[in-house]
């Protein structure tokens, strides 16, 4: 297979009937209408490249345009929401050389750090990217949770309501590692694809303030995934606990991602009880905790600029882009890798150099981001990544450096 000739825009006229199949194989979606439509809503929104082999496209890669907050900063994102690969093209190398030169583009478009889901861990490593940090998900039965006192009825949300959705969606309440997503097609096509979906939220007027948006494979008892918890502050987001409880007298099960500094067990009357008596059944409540979601930097003095130390420190930093190895030789942007002085203080820089005296670090990009982004202490990263530098060093990253736990709370 030849690299990167027949990496091309996406062509609708041309590559529809393709794209489709690709994402049938991949079990993304079934050969129906609704899923078909939302695939083309999608591809209304999205960046999109395709790799053509013999003719037709075989793996796709789209990228929405967004905004990942750092410590109340919002940094251009290239959020890579699909990278699929049809059966004929697996394990060739197709899948990582179309998504680094979709990386390729947006950097040279301004976007400063990209994200992804994955599918397992070790594949988009290669690409540079590092695991930004457990989300937790809890299952319980909403007629356990404590009362909360009187809540007003919700109204009703469907596909209808998307563009309003998406607009409470953009101004809700965002920590250190939110995600937003700039077009409404992005929920619009979210909204298409959950089975059984349906809201239940809050208006001002003709805007939503806030909402919970679920879906579920079974619609009398459940479980209902809450699949986005959307408000501005906790007194909203108590109302929206009171309309899950009161799904409590016939939905068994309700899971959802646990809010920012919110502990759903202590919401729940006896929680020990319920996973006793649910445990191996159908129902079964529980607290899980996964890391699916993964970063990496594509303009590192974008990404130096917006920490906001303790105390001043400088370095050298030596690092490692594997990223250039999926690129043409002659390619505009072939990663971060190179020596850097790092200048952290009141303005935060990085620039391209080395000086002599200075202390040194050396590490691959998918840790620093992980390290830049507060998934990971230096210490931890120098113990089982590539960190690699003094122990001072090392011990002074963490110490002027400390971050919160990055929250998303955006899935794409």
């Amino acid at each position: 297979m030849q690299r990167n000739d027949k990496i091309r825009p996406y062509r609708p006229h041309k590559d529809k009937k393709a794209v489709q199949r690709i994402w049938i194989e991949c079990g993304w979606i079934e050969d129906q209408k609704q899923h078909l439509d939302a695939l083309d809503v999608v591809l209304s929104g999205d960046e999109t490249l395709v790799r053509e082999i013999g003719g037709a496209a075989e793996c796709l890669v789209t990228s929405a345009r967004g905004s990942w907050h750092h410590s109340g900063t919002p940094l251009p994102l290239a959020a890579i929401t699909a990278v699929t690969t049809g059966r004929v093209a697996r394990n060739a190398g197709a899948a990582s050389e179309t998504l680094a030169r979709m990386l390729a583009e947006r950097s040279a478009a301004g976007d400063v750090v990209s994200g992804l889901g994955v599918f397992e861990q070790g594949f988009y490593e290669r690409l540079g990217y590092g695991a930004i940090g457990y989300e937790h998900t809890i299952h319980f039965d909403p007629a356990w949770l404590a009362p909360l006192g009187a809540t007003r009825a919700p109204v009703r949300l469907s596909q209808r309501d998307a563009d309003a959705i998406h607009s409470a969606r953009l101004a809700r309440r965002k920590w250190h590692g939110a995600v937003d997503l700039a077009a409404p097609a992005c929920t619009r096509a979210e909204l298409m694809f959950q089975k059984n979906g349906f809201g239940l939220g809050y208006r001002e007027g003709d805007r939503i303030t806030h909402c919970a948006v679920f879906s579920t494979e079974s619609v009398a008892h459940g479980p209902y995934c809450v699949n986005w918890l959307v408000y501005q502050d906790f007194r909203q987001l108590r109302e929206l606990f009171g309309a899950i409880r009161g799904l409590g007298d016939q939905v068994r099960q309700v899971y959802l991602r646990e809010p920012h500094r919110v502990n759903v067990q202590s919401l729940l009357q006896r929680p020990f009880q319920l996973y006793t008596i649910t445990k191996g059944g159908k129902y079964h409540a529980r607290n899980e905790a996964e890391t699916y979601s993964q970063l990496r930097i594509l303009d590192l003095p974008a990404c130096i600029a917006a920490l906001k130390p303790r105390a001043r420190l400088r370095f050298g930093l030596r690092l490692h882009d594997p990223i250039g190895a999926y690129l043409p030789e002659d390619a505009p942007w072939r990663g971060v890798a190179g020596d850097w002085i790092i200048d952290l203080g009141t303005t935060s820089r990085a620039t391209p150099g080395y000086e002599t005296g200075l202390p040194m670090l050396e590490a691959d990009i998918g840790d620093v981001t992980r390290w830049w982004a507060g998934a990971a202490g230096a210490e931890s990263l120098a113990g089982f990544g590539s960190l690699r530098g003094a122990a001072d060093l090392i011990a002074a990253l963490d110490r002027v450096i400390d971050l919160p736990r990055p929250e998303q709370d955006w899935d794409y």
